[in-house]
């Protein structure tokens, strides 16, 4: 059964890649049906398709023998066109010439070597070199988002990555060499750091990479190729559709109007159907990776279009895709934004007020809210490990051995004797940077990136600094005892090597003088490090008392009515020596500009009342001082560029430093955290069981006065490769009919169902990042996905109903749940007809329970009593029935105390949601309460409620009665015409007054009620 969780990745040759192909796990598919019979051959590369096949290993595991014949299916359909035959033409090659000769002395020297594969053996080699071809898209943003998707002609599959947040060039490291394509694409503007790193790797002017022969081409295409709405809509392009005639059609107000007699062929004319078709299978929230699809699919239209002429029958089968697939990386747990959302994993808060908030993400002004990663954000203490504590949370692992060293290092860290240095190293990493930023600029050429920033906190400082404070924290590492048995520390130990950083910090402190810089505003050099500097410095700080000389000597060569105009002389950067002299206000000239000398006093520029001159003798002490300032700052800058130069040859050094500093941080976190709310260590396990004492919901038992803890046990499909318990291991047990795989809550609103499901998946999602749970004892199951139905989001943006999203979110856990997946489903169905949503929340239930060995785990809450009350849903091995229990008491004489809540699970399911008594709480009118008990009432007793609501009230009853008896008396009237033959008018409408007045009397009307009584 393991086969069936691990896919082989398609790749150029698919034996060579059955050994990469266990980092991803497999999910669902999209078919797309064949252009063409599966009788009619349209495309010479496919004349031997058999025969290669044959040899490829089972792609497609089957769950069991029903979907096996559904994929068997597939293979034809009745709406797909048959195509005449033609002329056969061999394949067009994707790879340019130079690319096909290197395949093609590749396949040369393994016929050589007698490795050739059969397939191989049978193809030309342009037609192996096609099918071999493997066409990858890759985006990733300044803040480490990764997308990607890539195309194998020889499975004709579109493959697509689920986001990564946060994420590494390891990464992409790891997709190059699993996926091993032969095209890389990415945006023009794509990050540096990715474009230089794929650079490297790809192909040169002849085909290769120096002895890589298997290297790349990269290509530079548009950014609007990668845009998330054009790959969108190309998907949707594609006509995906899943086997057998379509029997529905999606429609929406939005779309256009489809033809009534149009045929449908199969396909789906509303794109609005084609959209939550395609948000069944593929993830539409990893938008960088839907953007890099588009790019792939606008790659292969652009070759079709190269290769193939206008009407060839050959281009209906080129780069032809038959399905599509998602895939997530096998060593971290897939969550989508819609687990993180409905979990409250992640959660930012922002101003009310937009005024208030910055222009892009950095300056946002956004905070964590009410989260799981806020309880531990505020407890990391560097900017980098914040940052990685954020990449832990969004990337839980699924690497058991990961899983066992971080909660090593969580149970170390919170020994009783290490309290104290945990706290104390904790406050030691406050003074620690993020030097990444540091080096960054450093590389720049910026030492003072802003005005804000003080010369105290510069780039010199913070390396400086940073050199110090993790050279102290390497050593108290090294002093705690038994640190060299863990893993992070020990790491620290060896990565911050001390040689380099005491040099950084050495260096920098025998070269910048920081107390000088901050009286000047800039990056000054200390007195010593360079002769000629200290020179020039000695003769600037000494420029007042020369110039107090040299005006002195100046006014004894002028004239003695002259001298008290000379006010000074001063020294301007860059523009030399100059002579000051008084203003004249009436003529805006100078009082006096060398009247009686041999010489030219050149004016300058006045300001402020006076005219700077330069003379004869300024310039010759120009020429003899020159521009002393700029020669010092000039100096001072060859200098710190030299320092420069030297720092960052120990840049690896410091980065990885910093790393590892933030990486011990997030830990540190971790376990302060874990210390402050009172968790403990989960036993994680290969069994697929989820067995827990005593949970807890992690934000609510610290919103509320007292949270009961509640238990849960549920075990998924087994599997052979399972860790088989030990005789006395009372932890791990086998499944069995004590621990089905799906548990359906019922019980009152506000009893606390939603909390129980979201705890539970809470706890499995700690345990996965190797933190500690909230729990009493908890045994955890490895888990690859966390897929939920909690949270409706809506917005105006979709064209969705909240109910379309709700089905839109069940059908995707339906479609990529494995065996190994917790599935959450909150009160589906409640978005529709009350008849409809238990029909669906009942086929839902029974499709998970009848999986057999592949049967997911799933937690399920439901109002809906009536599938239980007519055995639509029964307790089986694999269901259990569960409610959360209450107490009642209809004799008290509120309605708000006649439930009360007791927040425990117990076995079995509720009569009732007690719907009324919740609204009564909540301060619903009570004659609206009593009516609805009413009508409640008569829906338990089967009555006909259009009957039953028709019939009167006693006062309308009487009201009736009386209308009634006044009718009969005024029929049995004998109504003459009034006297005078009606000549008066006012006389005529008395007389008809008077008759009417006699019939409405009370006597008439008693005794017409009493006739009619008798």
């Amino acid at each position: 059964m393991a086969s069936n969780q691990r896919y082989q990745t398609p790749s150029r040759a698919s034996s060579e890649q059955s050994a990469h192909t266990q980092l991803f796990s497999r999910s669902s598919s999209l078919l797309v049906p064949p252009a063409t019979d599966s009788s009619v051959s349209s495309t010479p590369n496919r004349r031997h398709a058999p025969s290669i096949y044959a040899n490829l290993p089972n792609r497609r595991p089957v769950r069991n023998s029903s979907r096996a014949t559904s994929r068997t299916a597939t293979q034809s359909y009745p709406s797909s066109p048959r195509l005449a035959p033609h002329p056969q033409r061999q394949r067009l090659s994707l790879r340019p010439p130079s690319s096909r000769a290197s395949v093609s002395s590749l396949s040369s020297h393994h016929e050589d070597n007698g490795s050739n594969s059969q397939a191989d053996d049978m193809l030309s080699s342009e037609d192996a070199d096609a099918l071999r071809e493997i066409i990858m898209a890759i985006d990733m943003k300044d803040n480490g988002d990764l997308g990607c998707a890539y195309y194998v002609a020889i499975d004709e599959a579109l493959f697509l990555l689920e986001d990564v947040a946060m994420s590494g060039l390891d990464l992409v490291e790891t997709l190059l060499l699993h996926v091993n394509p032969t095209t890389v694409l990415i945006s023009a503007r794509v990050s540096e750091a990715l474009a230089n790193y794929l650079a490297k790797g790809a192909q040169g002017i002849d085909g290769n990479r120096g002895d890589m022969r298997s290297a790349y081409i990269l290509r530079n295409l548009n950014s609007t190729d990668f845009r998330y709405d054009a790959g969108k809509e190309k998907l949707l392009g594609l006509k995906l559709e899943t086997p057998g005639r379509q029997s529905l059609l999606y429609t929406s107000v939005a779309d256009d109007v489809v033809d009534e007699n149009a045929d449908w062929g199969g396909h789906e004319n509303s794109r609005q159907g084609r959209l939550m078709r395609l948000g069944t299978s593929i993830n539409l929230d990893s938008r960088l990776t839907i953007g890099c699809a588009g790019a792939v699919l606008g790659d292969l239209q652009r070759r079709k279009t190269v290769h193939y002429l206008p009407n060839d029958p050959d281009a209906l089968v080129a780069f032809r895709i038959r399905s599509i697939e998602m895939f997530a990386l096998f060593d971290s747990m897939f969550v989508n934004a819609d687990t993180l959302v409905s979990l409250q994993i992640l959660q930012s808060e922002y101003h009310p007020n937009s005024h208030q908030r910055g222009p892009n993400n950095s300056a946002s002004g956004a905070k964590e809210s009410l989260s799981v990663y806020g309880l531990f954000q505020h407890l990391a203490r560097t900017p980098q490990g914040k940052l990685k504590l954020r990449q832990i949370f969004l990337r839980p692992s699924t690497d058991i051995n990961l899983i066992h060293t971080r909660q090593k290092t969580i149970t170390f860290l919170l020994r009783p004797g290490n309290a104290e240095a945990l706290v104390q190293l904790s406050n030691e990493l406050k003074k620690i940077k993020n030097m990444k930023s540091a080096v960054a600029l450093l590389e720049k050429g910026v030492d003072i990136p802003s005005r804000k920033m003080s010369i105290a906190n510069n780039v010199w400082a913070s390396l400086e600094r940073f050199a110090a404070y993790s050279l102290r924290l390497r050593d108290s590492l090294r002093t705690l005892p038994g640190s060299e048995k863990v893993a992070i520390l020990k790491k620290v130990v060896e990565i911050i090597q001390p040689l380099p950083l005491c040099q950084v910090g050495e260096l920098i402190g025998q070269t910048i003088d920081f107390e000088q810089s901050m009286e000047r505003g800039r990056t000054a050099v200390r007195h010593g490090v360079d002769a000629n500097l200290d020179e020039l410095k000695r003769s600037y700080d000494g420029m007042e008392h020369f110039l107090t000389t040299v005006i002195a000597k100046l006014r004894d060569e002028l004239p003695e009515w002259a001298r008290k105009y000379v006010q000074n002389c001063i020294f301007f950067p860059q523009l030399g020596f100059l002579t000051v002299v008084s203003l004249n206000p009436e003529t805006g000239k100078g009082n006096y500009d060398g009247e009686g000398l041999n010489d030219v006093w050149e004016r300058m520029f006045a300001a402020e009342g006076c005219v700077y001159y330069k003379n004869r003798q300024m310039k010759e002490m120009d020429g003899h001082f020159g521009d002393a300032y700029c020669m010092i700052i000039d100096r001072e800058v060859e200098i710190i560029h030299e320092l420069a130069v030297k720092i960052l040859a120990q840049r690896d050094a410091i980065i990885t430093a910093s790393d590892v500093l933030g990486e011990l941080d997030s830990l540190f976190a971790l376990a302060i955290g874990c210390g402050q709310y009172d968790w403990v260590a989960p036993k994680m396990t290969t069994q697929n069981v989820i067995h827990i004492e005593g949970g807890r919901h992690p934000l609510q038992e610290l919103v509320v006065p007292s949270f009961i803890a509640n238990d849960c046990y549920i075990a998924g499909g087994p599997s052979d490769q399972d860790q088989v318990p030990s005789a006395g291991s009372p932890e791990v047990e086998q499944n069995s009919i004590e621990h089905p795989s799906t548990l359906v809550l019922t019980g009152p609103n506000h009893s606390g169902k939603s909390v129980y499901l979201k705890q539970i998946a809470l706890i499995v999602y700690l345990a996965h990042i190797g933190c500690f749970v909230p729990a009493e004892r908890a045994c955890i199951g490895i888990t690859d996905r966390i897929l939920t139905r909690i949270a409706t989001r809506e917005s105006v943006a979709k064209n969705e109903s909240a109910f379309s999203i709700d089905i839109r979110q069940v059908a995707f856990a339906m479609n990529f749940a494995t065996r190994r997946s917790l599935v959450l489903i909150d009160e589906f169905g409640k978005g529709t007809n009350s008849l409809d949503g238990a029909g669906l929340v009942t086929a839902v239930l029974d499709h998970f329970t009848s999986l057999g060995p592949e049967k997911p785990k799933v937690l399920a809450a439901t109002h809906f009593h009536e599938i239980f009350e007519s055995q639509f849903l029964v307790e089986t091995p694999e269901l259990a029935f569960g409610h959360m229990d209450v107490r009642l008491d209809l004799d008290a004489p509120t309605m708000e105390d006649q439930v009360t809540y007791l927040f425990q699970l117990a076995q079995g399911r509720s009569i009732s949601s007690f719907g009324s008594r919740c609204a009564a709480m909540n301060g619903i009118d009570q004659a609206v309460i009593e009516r609805a008990e009413s009508i409640m009432l008569m829906l338990v007793r089967n009555e006909d409620l259009e009957v039953v609501c028709s019939k009167l009230s006693d006062a309308e009853t009487q009201r009736l009665e009386e209308a009634e008896a006044v009718a009969r008396t005024f029929l049995e009237k004998d109504i003459k015409a009034p006297p005078g033959n009606g000549k008066n008018s006012g006389g005529t409408a008395g007389w008809y007054r008077g008759i009417l007045g006699q019939t409405l009397s009370p006597n008439n009307l008693t005794s017409s009620s009493d006739l009619n009584a008798s």
